[in-house]
């Protein structure tokens, strides 16, 4: 039997632990999770790693730090084989990485060494990608910079947003977390070093990325579009209100007149422009009110057209 932790915090998370607490030849000894905190409306919940642990009945701490010494001793009291890390926060000091040296994975949902950091999903929607990969490596000092033990590469559809590839690289980096562990000895042997002159960086994801610019091309919007459906979800300014998008699509056959609402119909929908063509808006959300298809909206909804949303 394989001893493992596992560390971890959202949803992300839960199918590669899923898939571990269920093999017969893993034995979950540990769940750790980031503290519960105030998350939607303000209510006080725990992450969903946390939340699975507990209903599986898995024995799961919420230390601050898992860089404590103390805590190295008590994951060796457990006889802990490897440390399995996804998506989990907190950055891994020098005590773990000695006391379990190559036998801490990561799955980083990336084609490393690109997009090293935080929010590599977003980042490779927001590029306009059509490539990315579920990547299961070795944790070293460095950011996302140690071995590869497997990669998997996964397609992104014209369609794909976050949510989808999301779910995507979960379900392939959930069994290349297993492989890792299963054949640990012969994929170490043949891990693969990271060429650091092709590394790039991402950054944390802010409320403020969130905001659409009209003076950008349709593309990139559409990209930004999908990368942020979750969060921070992008939007614009209408009448000193901010309406969010959730979906949206490239509208031919109009000039490039940047924020300038060209149609506004239940029949046509919401058509703007963009720095080279125009987008048609299909899911909307205004303030106090739910998520719906633009043209529903439309139906009850007033929207101004030959207007531009730089005047507003």
């Amino acid at each position: 039997m394989i001893n493992i932790c596992f560390m971890g915090n959202p949803k992300f998370a839960v199918q590669t632990l899923d898939i571990l607490y269920n093999d017969e030849n893993i034995d979950v000894k540990l769940v750790v999770s980031s503290p519960d905190k105030k998350r939607n409306r303000g209510k006080v919940t725990p992450t969903e790693i946390k939340k699975y642990a507990q209903e599986k009945g898995i024995e799961v701490v919420c230390p601050k730090t898992v860089n404590t010494k103390e805590f190295v001793e008590s994951l060796k009291d457990l006889e802990i084989d490897f440390i399995v890390v996804v998506a989990f926060g907190q950055l891994i000091g020098k005590d773990l990485l000695e006391a379990y040296e190559d036998r801490i994975i990561n799955l980083h949902p990336s084609l490393l060494p690109l997009y090293r950091g935080a929010s590599p999903m977003q980042f490779t929607l927001l590029n306009g990608d059509k490539i990315t990969a579920a990547t299961t490596m070795l944790i070293e000092k460095g950011m996302d910079s140690g071995d590869i033990l497997i990669q998997e590469e996964v397609e992104i559809k014209d369609d794909d947003n976050y949510t989808s590839l999301e779910e995507k690289l979960s379900e392939i980096g959930s069994k290349a977390v297993r492989e890792s562990i299963l054949n640990y000895d012969k994929l170490y042997e043949n891990r693969r070093k990271q060429d650091a002159s092709k590394a790039t960086f991402c950054t944390k994801i802010t409320k403020e990325m969130g905001k659409i610019d009209w003076n950008k091309s349709s593309a990139e919007i559409l990209n930004q579009i999908r990368a942020f459906v979750e969060y921070p979800t992008s939007y614009f300014s209408y009448e000193d209100k901010n309406i969010k998008v959730y979906d949206a699509e490239i509208a031919t056959g109009f000039e490039q007149r940047p924020a300038y609402v060209y149609e506004a119909n239940a029949k046509a929908g919401i058509v703007i422009g963009t720095k080279d063509g125009a987008i048609r808006l299909k899911k909307i959300q205004a303030p106090g009110k739910k998520a719906m298809d633009v043209k529903a909206f439309l139906m009850g909804n007033s929207f101004k057209e030959k207007i531009s949303l730089e005047d507003e």
